[in-house]
């Protein structure tokens, strides 16, 4: 098998990639996410009103990322395809569960 057969082999295996549309749809959103987060960080909010949702915008964020930068929505179908993407979000659930942990342990507040 030469070199390019087998390349064309490993690619048909992932048969489904973002188009270049998609990328650029995703880092629109990330541009507008991340504004949205500087200006939210300035509007002078304190404790939870101003970390939850920035919380939120970090797991969309994340999501985006993950999703469509590392291929997790297209590549690795395991469990209709999403089996990677959960794992990440449990992953990332853990970790701010261990944030607001660490926080609550030495009365910080938030």
């Amino acid at each position: 098998m030469t070199e390019l057969a087998a390349h064309t082999e490993a690619h048909d295996e992932h048969d489904h990639h973002p188009t270049e549309g998609q990328y650029w749809l995703v880092f629109v959103a990330l541009v507008v996410l991340t504004a949205i987060e500087v200006a939210w960080s300035f509007i002078g909010l304190e404790g939870v009103a101003l970390v939850a949702p920035l919380i939120v915008m970090m797991i969309l964020k994340f999501f985006l990322v993950a999703g469509a930068f590392m291929h997790l929505y297209f590549d690795l179908k395991i469990l209709n395809g999403r089996l990677f993407s959960w794992a990440f979000f449990g992953a990332l659930l853990l970790a701010i569960g261990v944030y607001f942990v660490v926080f609550a342990a030495f009365r910080w507040e938030i």
